[in-house]
């Protein structure tokens, strides 16, 4: 399994917090201010650009009202 941005089940993580975040009605820049980040950093995420490191998946999940063990074994 190759650790690449492109990786089948990376793209589908970054689809899978996308969706997270628009079903809790949140834009980029809403998310990005509550994960104390840019929000160009929460673009390129969801755009590929950048991997999401374990801690801030987990805090992504818990603002948008998901859990983070649940929504990773949907991926895997």
């Amino acid at each position: 399994m190759s650790n690449s941005l492109y990786n089948t089940r990376y793209k589908a993580l970054r689809k899978r917090l996308r969706l997270m975040r628009l079903t809790a009605e949140l834009t980029q820049v809403e998310l990005a201010e509550k994960l104390n980040l840019g929000q160009s950093f929460v673009s390129k995420i969801e755009r590929g650009e950048n991997f999401i490191d374990v801690v801030l998946y987990a805090r992504w999940c818990q603002i948008c009202g998901e859990k983070a063990g649940k929504v990773l074994d949907e991926v895997m």
